[in-house]
């Protein structure tokens, strides 16, 4: 029979690395404490995020339906970047609140090419904006979260700027 081995002789056994060994360490690590999202402000936020990818696919059939050197084209391209970058953020937020950020798109893209023409459908646009406006209103009491609040605040002001561009541009013929 062979001897037993010494201690000195196993392998060294590795320490703690992996998340789950510390753990203990990080309260709230797997979520226990963490307060659940209100189920209220992410339905708001997901309302928001479906109406905001409508927006950025609304503006994009517009936008390509105008000659390239247009200056309503610029303008329609930037509005589209807009709302395609406020999706972006809302999606990101409602996932980082611990909310279950929607896929769909709001039916906004089918009233809006329902109307003919395309001051017609900067007029309904607008009140798709003001929509928007009215919404955050809504949602910003029940917010808690200071860096969702800044984005929402950031984003009502981008809207009112839009609602004003479209407003100047159907002005001016």
């Amino acid at each position: 029979m062979s001897p037993k081995p010494s201690d000195a002789d196993l392998p060294p056994q590795p320490g703690c690395s992996s998340p789950p060994c510390y753990a203990a360490e990080f309260p709230g690590y797997f979520g226990e404490g963490a307060e659940p999202p209100d189920p209220a402000v992410i339905d708001g936020l997901n309302a928001l995020l479906e109406a905001e990818r409508a927006g950025a696919k609304v503006l994009a059939i517009l936008r390509d339906g105008l000659d390239a050197r247009s200056p309503q084209r610029l303008l329609l391209e930037r509005l589209q970047k807009d709302e395609g970058a406020n999706a972006v953020r809302l999606y990101k937020t409602i996932r980082r609140l611990g909310g279950v950020a929607s896929h769909d798109t709001g039916a906004f893209v089918q009233k809006t090419l329902a109307v003919d023409g395309l001051a017609a459908r900067l007029v309904f646009l607008n009140k798709g904006q003001a929509w928007v406006v009215r919404k955050i209103d809504e949602v910003l009491p029940g917010l808690k979260d200071e860096a969702a609040r800044e984005m929402l605040v950031e984003m009502r002001v981008s809207h009112l700027d839009n609602i004003a561009a479209c407003e100047a541009l159907l002005a001016s013929g």
